[in-house]
């Protein structure tokens, strides 16, 4: 849960991530419809795509990542304004943060269901938190700072969790929808005569066209045309053409609708940019609606940039909670043993993880998933030679501070003067920031670790 709450929390800012991994891409928010469509074929007939990949994809500018982008399954290419392939589009780290928060890096199928079965325990322990404590309401501002470890950790889980429990509850239940919906639609149509589960999946996800001999270029000019007086408000988010690798393909906008929570209201269209019809996301049935609507809820994409702040917070102060649980429950004990080395090494042993996993794949442009993975045990093992877990907690910050500075330092020596532009800006400050908090908690955790060491040396049994 801490992994998931912690990487969740920073996943708010995928896009913003995205876009500081790859600096050195031109943007523009407007561009030539018919140059695109010219591009994007020469880009099929270059073959800088993937030829067995199954979708080939247009990623249109927007307010937060201004770049157009051609892409298969496997990498993409930003294009400049003028049509000409650009820098090659670089999101790895990107893709390592989303797949450690979405499945744990656990195989698709089996890493989305487990990691929805957490959301559903989740849901659970919000429940019964509330019913195991009746005064949680009436301390709901007690915070005993100068009490025992047990105590202050108390207010602290107690605190956090009622002042963000609708947000909690709504992260919890969302969560598990990603993982449980094809379960929930398997159970639903074997408990009805006659409905098997394809009929269910289009009742909420509308069934392909059956098309043939859909070859020759694509058409993508006329189709942003009919776009743009079916839905002249909406925001053009990317294009995908299916079945990419076969005559049956066929092009499918995904199109945001101003003032509504759904991702999007789809528009399909053939190769030679006829319209076959829309997906009925936006006035379709409700249940379809609400489906379709749970991303950019759990994700806190809608109403701007202030929502993805306001979700930061909170997800922070689910991330302690989730924590906070833990040490509640290892204070109770009385006693103190490896357990304790291994819990605090493990959660300050995950940001060291994330930050040099981030230089390894961002400066480096090496595989990372394995690096990460391997920190957070090897971190986790080291924490078990100590005595001291204010030493653990000191040492691995002023670890991170160090990772972070290396991160920046690296940034700004490949990149040069991109690293000081707007889309590199928004990502470095807020890191610089974390760097200089980490190395002044693990400073003064120097000081203070004297003062507690004596306390703190009981018996590792």
């Amino acid at each position: 849960m801490y992994l998931i709450c912690l990487s969740g929390t920073i996943a708010v800012f995928y896009e913003e991530i995205e876009r500081w991994e790859q600096p050195v891409a031109e943007e523009y928010l407007s561009y030539d419809k018919s140059i695109v469509e010219q591009s994007f074929n020469a880009y099929i007939k270059t073959k800088k795509h993937n030829e067995s990949s199954e979708h080939l994809y247009i990623v249109f500018p927007n307010e937060v990542i201004p770049r157009l982008k051609f892409a298969d399954d496997m990498s993409g290419w930003y294009v400049n304004a003028d049509g000409k392939m650009g820098r090659e589009s670089i999101d790895d780290w990107t893709e390592l943060l989303k797949g450690l928060h979405n499945n744990l890096h656990l195989p698709i199928s089996f890493g989305y269901l487990f990691v929805s079965a957490i959301g559903a325990l989740f849901c659970g322990l919000i429940f019964s938190g509330f019913l195991s404590h009746p005064s949680i309401f009436k301390d709901a501002f007690k915070w005993r700072t100068k009490s025992s470890q047990r105590i202050n950790q108390t207010d602290i889980h107690n605190r956090l969790s009622v002042w963000g429990a609708p947000f909690h509850l709504m992260i919890a239940i969302t969560g598990t929808f990603y993982g449980f919906i094809l379960l929930f639609m398997i159970v639903f149509s074997q408990s009805i005569d006659d409905l098997d589960q394809q009929q269910v999946m289009d009742q909420v996800y509308p069934a392909e066209p059956k098309l043939e001999n859909q070859t020759g270029e694509i058409k993508v000019a006329i189709a942003l045309t009919e776009i743009e007086q079916l839905t002249p408000d909406g925001q053009l988010l990317f294009m995908i053409i299916h079945d990419a690798n076969t005559e049956q393909r066929f092009m499918e906008f995904f199109v945001q609708q101003p003032g509504r929570l759904i991702y999007s209201e789809n528009y399909r269209f053939d190769i030679a940019g006829n319209y076959l019809g829309k997906s009925g996301f936006s006035d379709g049935h409700i249940a379809k609606q609400i489906a379709y609507s749970v991303y950019r809820i759990h994700f806190g994409h809608f109403a701007g940039y202030a929502t993805k702040i306001i979700y930061f917070v909170l997800g922070l102060a689910l991330t302690v909670i989730s924590v906070s649980g833990i040490n509640i429950w290892l204070a109770k004990r009385k006693y103190k043993d490896k357990i304790n080395l291994l819990w605090s090494a493990f959660v300050w042993g995950t940001p060291i993880a994330l930050s040099v996993s981030a230089i390894t794949q961002v400066i480096f442009h090496i595989e990372s998933i394995n690096i990460f993975w391997g920190l957070v045990v090897g971190c986790s093992l080291a924490g078990l030679k100590q005595q001291n877990e204010i030493i653990i907690r000191r040492n691995y910050q002023l670890l991170t501070a160090v990772s972070l500075f290396v991160l920046l330092a690296g940034f700004s020596i490949k990149y040069g003067e991109f690293s000081l532009n707007n889309s590199s800006l928004t990502i470095s400050i807020p890191l610089l920031i974390c760097a200089a908090y980490f190395l002044y908690k693990g400073l003064t955790r120097k000081i203070l670790s004297t003062q507690g060491q004596q306390e703190s040396q009981e018996k590792i049994t």
